[in-house]
């Protein structure tokens, strides 16, 4: 049905394009906070590889002595206004607060300041204030242009590139390829070959000038949700998995978990940022006994909305045989360029 759509992406692209303008020429500003901002975004909706890319670089910067915030609108979360998420130290917000990919970060990335605020100008005066960072992080967002930045990464899918698709609602485009004029640099996720990173770049290459990264995914460690002990990876192979997730991207996750040997027996796709239901649990529950599986598996952004409190979730936890993938960014090609940029800050 989304083809019958597509007379509506024409006056959303051009709504895109006069807000842009009005950016552009000062009708709109942008505002300094008086501190580096490095944006992370993308064009396209949906998962893309935006948050362990973020976390990729908190830990870099945050290896080079810089003390970093990350500031997050905090999608479907149930708060407004500034929310702490993390002061650098302990987590202090549940997912039902911060959302799940902040949740998810401040659970991670320890000694790096996690906030989130719909006017994430006031939430990074607040990082700043408040705690004393010297850089801010801006979680997806290429398109919020109310907080001036200093580099703009705009990751772009292999999967995106290789079928550029229409602009929302018939399909998944925020912005128009014009549009990565405004970026410092593109990063190509989900790369598993050089091979095929270099056909990505050699399309991008038709887009812009800027400089191109291109990043794969690893898988980190495979832990029980309820205790997140990890078990040795080298032991999945020929196991049998019914996988669950709400995220952007599920054919990806799946393709993560064949991956490490792990023979997925099905799949429950749900919605991006779900709220699993009372039901939806029991039925997982079934499926884990018909099926007769050794794992029960889910992503990580999904474990963090689990852990909020709530008595029913916290009892999955603890019965089902509930385990999780993590996983991390790797620069496969172009870390020298990466590197350079984040010297400069």
């Amino acid at each position: 049905m989304r083809p019958l759509l597509l007379p509506f992406s024409y006056v959303f692209g051009a709504g895109v394009v006069l807000r842009n303008w009005f950016f552009d020429t000062g009708v709109l500003r942008s505002l300094p906070v008086g501190v580096p901002v490095i944006s992370v975004g993308n064009i396209e909706s949906g998962g893309v590889g935006k948050t362990p890319f973020v976390e990729f670089l908190v830990k870099k910067l945050t290896q080079k002595g810089r003390k970093v915030a990350v500031v997050s609108r905090g999608y479907k979360r149930s708060s407004i206004g500034t929310v702490v998420v993390s002061n650098g130290s302990v987590q202090c917000a549940e997912a039902s607060e911060s959302g799940d990919e902040p949740a998810q970060m401040a659970s991670k990335l320890t000694g790096s300041v996690v906030i989130v605020d719909e006017q994430r100008v006031r939430g990074a005066q607040y990082a700043i204030e408040k705690f004393g960072v010297n850089i801010i992080i801006l979680d997806d967002g290429f398109q919020h242009r109310y907080l001036r930045r200093d580099a703009d990464i705009v990751i772009l899918s292999v999967e995106d590139i290789q079928e550029p698709g229409w602009m929302l609602p018939a399909g998944n485009r925020r912005e128009p390829l014009t549009s990565l004029r405004r970026a410092s640099m593109i990063a190509i996720s989900r790369c598993e070959s050089i091979e095929q990173y270099e056909r990505a770049h050699a399309a991008v290459r038709g887009w812009t000038e800027k400089p191109v990264i291109g990043l794969t995914t690893k898988v980190s460690a495979f832990r029980r949700a309820s205790y997140r002990f990890s078990v040795d990876l080298a032991g999945l192979k020929g196991k049998s998995a019914l996988a669950f997730s709400g995220i952007g991207n599920p054919q990806s996750f799946e393709k993560t978990l064949r991956s490490v040997g792990l023979a997925v027996k099905k799949h429950v796709v749900f919605s991006d940022h779900h709220s699993y239901t009372d039901n939806e649990l029991v039925d997982l529950e079934n499926g884990v006994r018909e099926l007769n599986v050794d794992f029960l598996v889910t992503t990580e952004k999904d474990v963090a909305r689990f852990n909020s409190g709530n008595s029913r979730h916290m009892s999955f936890l603890e019965m089902m045989p509930l385990f999780y993938v993590e996983i991390e960014q790797a620069v496969m090609r172009g870390e020298s360029a990466l590197n350079e940029m984040i010297d400069r800050f």
